[in-house]
C-alpha cells in the first residue's frame, strides 16, 4: 500500500481467510493508522471468491472507496481507499505488467496511471511526435469478448468525433493484434484525486470547474448527447488549470423528441439525478444535477448524501439537499443558490440548459450587471446598452 503522504509500506494481504483489520490501535488491528479520525477497528480487508473485499466495521467516519462511502465492496488494483485522513493506493503484487516498457503501433507504454473493471490507463509516448499521451487499454479478458470489443471501439469512435476545449480529446484508436487501446491527451489528474488529497476546495476554484464543465455540457447537448456520469473522477485537469470532461463515450444519444431514452441505468449513486435513478428519459438537466452534486462535494469535502448505494438513490429521489453553507465554510450566498437550483428534484426547476447556468455564473462574477428578459422562455441575461 502507498499512503497519500508518499510513504510506501508493503502489507501482506494473505494471512488467512479472515483477512486483516485496519484501525487506530494495535490491540484491535493488524494494520495501524495513528489518526484520530480512524476507529479502533475501522475496516477489514479479506479474500473472497470475488477477489479482495473491504468491509466497514461500524467506523465513525466511514470507509471510502474511490470517493464513495461503502459498507462492503470489491477492491481492485489502482483503487483509492480512504480511511480517516489517510488515502491508501492499492497495488497488486503480481507478475510484471507485460505492457510496461512495450512499444506497440508507434506508442511506448511508460507507467501505469490506473486500473479499472474493463482495463487500464497508462502514461505513454507517441514516438513519431514525441508527444506524451494517455493510453486507455482494454483488458486481455475483455479483449476476448467480441461484444465488449465492439462496445469499446464504438465508445472510442464517439469520443474521437468530439472536439471541444473542455472535453478530453481522443487522438487515435489502435487495434494491434490482441491489443485494443484509445490514445487520449494526457491530463495532470482528476478532481476525485484532489478531493481525496485535499478535501474541500475554495469557492473560486469550484466556480472555475463549473464554468468549464458547463461549457462541455453545452457542447455535448449541441451534439445531442447526455453524459450520464458527471462526477469528480470524470473531471480532469491539465497543468494550466483547465478542467475537462472525460468518458463522453458512454453518453446516451438524445432522440428526435429531445430526450435520451435509457437502455440501462448508469451513473454513480453519489451524484445521480432523481429522474435518472428512476429510469426515466433524460436531457441535459440530469447532467446539471450531477454537476450540482459534484460542486456540493467539492465545496463541502463530503457528498450531498451518504450511505449505501440503495440509500443514496432513495435520498436523491426523496430527500431535499441540504444548504451547502450548512456543511461548508466561506461559501457565498450566490454560489449556494446556484448549487441549490442545480439540485432541485424536478428537472423543470433546475436551469433549463448549460448556457443558462453559464449566465448565472457570469452574474455571480459580475453582480452589478443589469438584467433583462429575453424571449418567451423568460431567461434572464445581461442588458446591453446602446451606443
Amino acid at each position: 500500500m502507498r499512503a497519500n503522504d508518499g510513504t510506501t509500506r508493503a502489507i501482506d494481504l494473505e494471512p488467512g481467510p479472515a483477512g486483516v483489520i485496519i484501525g487506530r490501535l494495535a490491540e484491535h488491528a493488524e494494520i495501524v493508522i495513528p489518526d484520530a479520525q480512524v476507529s479502533r477497528a475501522h475496516c477489514r480487508l479479506r479474500p473472497s471468491e470475488e477477489g479482495w473485499v473491504v468491509e466497514d466495521l461500524g467506523s465513525r467516519n466511514g470507509t471510502w472507496l474511490n470517493g464513495q462511502r461503502v459498507q462492503r465492496a470489491v477492491v481492485m488494483p489502482g483503487d483509492r481507499l480512504r480511511i480517516g485522513s489517510c488515502v491508501l493506493h492499492l497495488e497488486a503484487a503480481e507478475d510484471p505488467d507485460p505492457l510496461l516498457g512495450a512499444q506497440i503501433a508507434g506508442y511506448a507504454f511508460e507507467s501505469l496511471i490506473g486500473r479499472g473493471r474493463f482495463g487500464a490507463v497508462y502514461r505513454g509516448l507517441q514516438l513519431a511526435l514525441r508527444r506524451p499521451v494517455a493510453l486507455k487499454v482494454l483488458s486481455p479478458e475483455q479483449a476476448r469478448n467480441p461484444e465488449r470489443v465492439r462496445a469499446f471501439l464504438a465508445e472510442a469512435r464517439r469520443m474521437g468525433a468530439l472536439n471541444h476545449p473542455h472535453v478530453v480529446q481522443v487522438h487515435d484508436i489502435v487495434t494491434a493484434g490482441e491489443h485494443y487501446f484509445i490514445v487520449m491527451e494526457l491530463m495532470a489528474g482528476s478532481l476525485g484525486e484532489v478531493l481525496d488529497r485535499e478535501g474541500a476546495l475554495p469557492e473560486a476554484r469550484v466556480r472555475a470547474v463549473l464554468h468549464h464543465i458547463a461549457q462541455a455540457l453545452a457542447y455535448a447537448a449541441s451534439q445531442r448527447l447526455v453524459h450520464r456520469d458527471v462526477k469528480p473522477d470524470n473531471i480532469l485537469f491539465d497543468e494550466a488549470g483547465t478542467y475537462k470532461l472525460a468518458d463522453l463515450g458512454i453518453a446516451e444519444t438524445i432522440a428526435a423528441d429531445g430526450k435520451a431514452h435509457q437502455q440501462r441505468i448508469v451513473g454513480s449513486p453519489l451524484y445521480v439525478a432523481p429522474e435518472q435513478a428512476a429510469g426515466q428519459d433524460l436531457d441535459v438537466r440530469a447532467d446539471l444535477y450531477a454537476l450540482g452534486a459534484t460542486a456540493f462535494h467539492l465545496l463541502a469535502g463530503r457528498p450531498v448524501f451518504e450511505g449505501s448505494p440503495s440509500e443514496l438513490v432513495q435520498a436523491h429521489l426523496h430527500r431535499p439537499a441540504p444548504d451547502v453553507r450548512s456543511v461548508a465554510r466561506g461559501v457565498s450566498l450566490g454560489m449556494a443558490q446556484i448549487v441549490a437550483r442545480l439540485l432541485r428534484k424536478r428537472p423543470e426547476e433546475r436551469y433549463a440548459s448549460a448556457e443558462e447556468l453559464l449566465r448565472a455564473l457570469e452574474r455571480l462574477e459580475h453582480p452589478r450587471l443589469p438584467l433583462r428578459r429575453t424571449g418567451a422562455s423568460g431567461v434572464l441575461g445581461p442588458r446591453h446598452r446602446r451606443r
